[in-house]
């Protein structure tokens, strides 16, 4: 008896993480890692409709249902060039798991330089003659490799993440020589940091109904700046350009609240609500007694123009979902209907008499903007829980947008006139935008699978579907793949 019932458990076990890996996940909430940097293929196949447990693994309302005794690891290679891993483990109290996507040090600017010492009427500006200096081509510090790590804790009934994405450059450099120029200090940034928290209870509060509150800090900051101070003209620290941003976001949610449950289909609410701030906090330098002065300022300096600027904006976004299933066919659907309000200041600056003052048009846009986004799956168990196709559809309709400005022109801080204007905008003339994809997920036992997103999709109608397509396109080409195990 005792082991016959040991064999029952472990056969529900089998068919229930088999339930897990080929439906995915039937959770609905938005926990996903921050800036879209990884969604596994089934998911972005399917819109997000269908997760698999190498989405789960690292979301903190999720991962308690990813089923495995010891440890859980994934290895994903997509097309823009970036790897993804993960790992996580737990014991009886305590959940850990980690992530990390990018492309390392691919793409790092190198910035080689050569030493040279010059002869006498050789030399660049400022520099000495038969001194060796380091001398370096066109400077770069364009971002363009990535790198994204999370760590999640799991206890006490929630989750707990942190996230850190960043593809910040930074060359600072002294007595070195560019541009036939000798540079007594060269600083240049560009790029962004970015930390997020996030918290989520990883159990309903409501038995049979859902609902699981869950929470995220975003804090972001963008880097686009640019000193040097020269030998020889004009002394003093010049900043060359100065676009420096932060942002702060908070998003909440309920966690959806299951409102019907009858004959294979279930209904759900949802709403979340997001808020969010950006500061800027730049300089601008201006030449004055045969010397460079630095002021600050709260806006933007591209090396020609001085910006003012603000931004504050909130969104609630109601959603209704619902899932129904049937043999080997499973549907999904989520209506998003995000309201938006944003306030944003613009104005044009310019430096009078040791100040920065308004001087052209000063513009406050109020907007108010509703975006509905519709998102349909589909998954079809080929041979059950072993073939599944995914396919997936996005349909977003183009911003409804009502917006009042208020305009004031100046003239080096005198005010002249103002005007206040009611804008209304029903969308573009493209119309929807629209996506479909296909994908697939394969099972070879219960403690491995592959997934993988093929080359038919199609977006905006730009392209037309090719199923056995060319070596960019058709159903045996894939755009990413992914495999996962567990023990």
């Amino acid at each position: 008896m005792l082991k016959a019932g040991r064999e029952g458990k472990m056969k529900i076990r089998i068919v229930f993480a088999l339930a897990l890996f080929t439906a995915a996940s039937a959770f609905t909430w938005a926990q996903g890692l921050p800036g879209s940097i990884w969604n596994s293929p089934q998911s972005a196949t399917s819109e997000g409709r269908y997760r698999s447990n190498a989405d789960d693994f690292i979301r903190p309302d999720a991962y308690a249902g990813v089923r495995f005794n010891k440890w859980f690891g994934l290895a994903s290679f997509g097309t823009a060039g970036t790897a993804t891993l993960g790992l996580a483990s737990k014991t009886e109290s305590l959940y850990i798991s980690a992530f990390y996507n990018g492309n390392f040090w691919a793409g790092a600017p190198a910035n080689n330089y050569t030493q040279q010492s010059f002869t006498p009427g050789t030399q660049p500006a400022g520099a000495a003659a038969n001194t060796t200096y380091n001398v370096y081509g066109a400077i770069s510090v364009t971002p363009v490799n990535v790198n994204n790590f999370a760590v999640l804790l799991g206890f006490a009934d929630m989750g707990l993440r942190l996230t850190y994405r960043t593809n910040y450059q930074l060359f600072s450099q002294n007595n070195i020589v560019t541009g036939a120029q000798l540079y007594k200090s060269y600083h240049a940034e560009e790029g962004y940091i970015s930390p997020q928290i996030a918290w989520s209870l990883s159990k309903d509060l409501v038995s049979g109904k859902g609902v699981r509150p869950w929470a995220t800090v975003d804090i972001d900051f963008n880097r686009n700046y640019l000193k040097t101070e020269t030998e020889g003209g004009i002394t003093g620290t010049r900043v060359q350009r100065s676009q420096n941003e932060s942002r702060v976001t908070v998003n909440a949610g309920l966690g959806s609240f299951h409102f019907y449950n009858k004959d294979g289909f279930r209904g759900s609410l949802d709403v979340e609500y997001l808020i969010g701030f950006r500061g800027y906090d730049n300089e601008f330098s201006y030449a004055a007694g045969g010397q460079y002065n630095t002021v600050k300022f709260n806006g933007t300096y591209n090396g020609v123009a001085l910006v003012g600027n603000s931004y504050f904006t909130n969104t609630l976004t109601p959603s209704i979902a619902g899932s129904w299933s049937k043999d080997r066919l499973a549907l999904r659907f989520k209506l998003n209907l995000p309201l938006t309000l944003t306030v944003t200041e613009e104005n044009a600056l310019n430096f009078v008499a040791g100040s920065i003052v308004k001087n052209g048009n000063s513009d406050k846009t109020t907007s108010f903007i509703l975006t509905p986004d519709l998102r349909l799956a589909l998954q079809y168990k080929i041979i059950p829980d072993r073939l599944n196709l995914n396919a997936g559809a996005r349909i977003q309709a183009t911003a409804l947008t009502l917006s009042e400005v208020e305009r004031e022109n100046y003239t080096n801080g005198n005010r002249n006139s103002s005007v206040k204007n009611q804008n209304n905008s029903f969308g573009s003339s493209t119309g929807l935008a629209s996506r479909f994809s296909i994908g697939a997920t394969f099972l070879f036992t219960e403690n491995a699978w592959v997934e993988a997103s093929t080359g038919v999709s199609n977006a905006n109608g730009s392209t037309a579907i090719q199923v056995f397509g060319t070596a960019a396109s058709g159903l045996f080409t894939f755009g990413s793949i992914l495999a996962c195990v567990k023990f």
